[in-house]
């Protein structure tokens, strides 16, 4: 007797739902991303309807549940969207429970160093270059449509885990961050990387900008993603840098700009 969705199931000619993300890279293109802070899967869909690559949703900063996440990644994907989410740090069930609601990445906050790398691999990666476990009764192996070993090839190929840079310990170790086959791209996250340099807020600092530099040139020398955020007017000068996948703007940004502009308009009435 056997728990294995598969017991009944062991080969099919039926796939994963492929990556928009990772072909517009694999194409030599830059991903674009555009953040939600928000939870409603009506904004997801807005926000899809614009033709992003990917919507990056958080569990980090925001209070979102699993079920709302996964109302959000099926708005996303209604339009052919990639969802990628920050997971909260955690066990390995934190992690897997994103992807296996069909979200196309992850996004690991304060990785810092080589051997937290590691373990965020094995979390999220089968065999042979992890150690994740195995269930595939769920959206991103189809319900258990999509046979074992194709699940766990296609698993590993088609969704990808961003270690993010954002203190000066993971900095210190970049280069064998990057070197660790099964780690997919490295994220700067530029603001609270200026907190730790003790200039908050500074993004544009020579230091920030140094370390900016350093995690394009080394995620791209690895063959892995460069990604990070910038404003809308700083797209090109980041893809010069090397970066492949830019986070631009946020809902919140949006709908905050918005009201302040339609409020303003009233003036002095």
């Amino acid at each position: 007797m056997t728990d294995s969705p598969y017991a009944a199931r062991e080969s099919g000619p039926v796939a994963m739902r492929p990556s928009r993300v990772l072909e517009r890279i694999r194409a030599g293109k830059v991903a674009r991303s555009l953040k939600m802070n928000t939870v409603d899967p009506r904004a997801v869909e807005i926000f899809a309807s614009a033709g992003p690559d990917v919507i990056w949703l958080c569990m980090e900063h925001v209070g979102a549940g699993w079920t709302e996440l996964e109302h959000q990644i099926r708005a996303a994907r209604l339009y052919g969207v990639d969802t990628a989410i920050r997971v909260s740090r955690g066990s390995y069930s934190d992690y897997v429970r994103g992807l296996e609601l069909d979200a196309s990445g992850l996004i690991v906050p304060h990785v810092m160093g080589a051997e937290d790398a590691r373990e965020v691999r094995d979390m999220t990666k089968f065999a042979p270059l992890g150690r994740r476990a195995v269930d595939g009764g769920n959206a991103d192996a189809r319900f258990t449509r999509v046979a074992l070993a194709d699940y766990m090839a296609q698993a590993n190929s088609e969704r990808f885990v961003l270690h993010q840079i954002e203190d000066p310990e993971g900095l210190d170790q970049i280069e064998r961050i990057a070197s660790i086959d099964g780690v997919d791209g490295l994220l700067f996250g530029p603001g609270d990387y200026s907190i730790r340099l003790g200039i908050p807020g500074q993004i544009d600092h020579e230091e920030v900008e140094a370390a900016r530099v350093a995690v394009a040139k080394v995620a791209r020398k690895h063959g892995k993603i460069a990604a990070t955020v910038c404003s809308q007017a700083d797209v090109a000068r980041h893809a010069d840098l090397g970066y492949n996948f830019l986070n631009v703007g946020a809902d919140v940004l949006a709908l905050s700009r918005y009201a302040d502009a339609a409020v303003e308009a009233f003036g002095d009435l």
